[in-house]
């Protein structure tokens, strides 16, 4: 979903519900790709404290956020209530949208191939080496979603979920209450059977994806049901200026994250928080980092004008384009890092260089967009 999408001719989007939807995407990009980074760091078993994010301190990455705000867009943009629009005309616009996706998995996975074949470790950690050590053959086995590299693994689940969405819509168009039952039914089993998943995913563990999609949708289609009826603008009339509606995601999220904490603490762990499955407690954690960042900044609504909230607004106007880009730059700073620079300074420095260059290329994106011919 891009910027221009949520308004009807095409410019930026009026209001700031809008703004605090993209701003979170924005943080949600920041974060993916500070821990792809981290992913191929502390796997050759770097020394030194990962880069701090949430995910240090919490049950949840920034995936689920990301297709929690995604799937919401996705019922807000193209399936709100009060425009109503046909099926026909809804599966048109998410299988245009999923074609486009498919494009850019394949573009994004040939551009990797040179830094997987000049680093064997990056190729191992990447599952490359599949590719590679299989030869062309291979290829077929990507093409039809069979297999995916580190990180592109996320781009064939959300392709999945939009693929299927318009059948959800039927569903939700028909009965509300329904169609929620039907998909919370689906995420229980395929939680409580781990065999109930897609073959395939990376050639490692059990063989199967790394994002349930049978799992991931109760997320995505939960949170587009949200945005056909606009529940954040909903939220965001009440909370704003009203400091009474910041104790209860300051709340959940606090406690959260102690019960994250008191894991190393006390020496337990808490069930329920699989990703590959997408578990409750982790399902609960996503949306109450959504909760309080929102509501701060509705409470605030002057805080969205401040120039990293814009930057991190301009990141997340263009998700599609700067998630790209962003697994791009994790493939090259670990490949920098590997072969080049194997130190924990280099991490730092690799993971902050990435970040401005992200945000580089958003503003040149944008600006593309801007000036280019319509």
């Amino acid at each position: 979903m891009t910027s221009s999408d949520t308004s009807p001719g095409g410019g930026p989007r009026p209001t700031r519900r809008d703004a605090s939807i993209d701003i979170l995407r924005g943080l949600a990009l920041i974060t993916i790709t500070i821990n792809h980074i981290t992913g191929f760091t502390d796997r050759m078993h770097m020394v030194g404290m990962q880069f701090p994010t949430l995910t240090l301190w919490g049950f949840s990455s920034a995936a689920e956020v990301f297709f929690l705000l995604s799937g919401y867009l996705v019922g807000a943009v193209y399936f709100r209530v009060d425009r109503d629009p046909a099926i026909a005309t809804f599966t048109d616009k998410l299988w245009r949208r999923t074609g486009k996706l498919y494009v850019y998995n394949l573009g994004l996975f040939l551009v990797l191939i040179p830094l997987a074949l000049n680093s064997p470790d990056l190729a191992r950690l990447s599952f490359y080496s599949y590719f590679i050590k299989g030869g062309p053959s291979t290829i077929v086995d990507f093409l039809i979603l069979y297999i995916q590299p580190y990180c592109l693994e996320i781009l064939v689940t959300y392709m999945v979920l939009l693929g299927t969405a318009p059948l959800f819509a039927l569903l939700l168009r028909w009965q509300p209450i329904v169609a929620l039952l039907v998909s919370a039914g689906l995420y229980w089993f395929a939680h409580e059977h781990a065999w109930f998943n897609v073959i395939g995913g990376s050639p490692v563990g059990d063989w199967r994806w790394n994002f349930n999609p049978a799992s991931w949708q109760l997320v995505f289609f939960g949170a587009m049901a949200a945005g056909r009826y606009r529940l954040l603008a909903r939220l965001e009339r009440r909370a704003e200026g009203n400091w009474h509606w910041l104790v209860p995601p300051v709340l959940l999220f606090a406690g959260l994250t102690i019960l994250f904490l008191a894991q190393s603490w006390f020496s337990f762990e808490v069930l329920y928080q699989s990703k590959i499955r997408i578990g409750p407690v982790r399902v609960a954690h996503a949306l109450s980092v959504c909760w309080l960042i929102m509501s701060i900044l509705w409470m605030w609504p002057r805080l969205q004008q401040l120039w990293p909230m814009r930057q991190c607004a301009v990141i997340g106007s263009n998700s599609l384009q700067t998630f790209v880009v962003s697994v791009a730059l994790s493939y090259a700073a670990g490949f920098l890092w590997i072969e080049v620079w194997p130190n924990h300074d280099a991490y730092i420095a690799l993971c902050l260089a990435s970040v401005i260059l992200l945000g580089l290329f958003a503003n040149s994106y944008r600006y593309w967009k801007a000036t280019r011919p319509a």
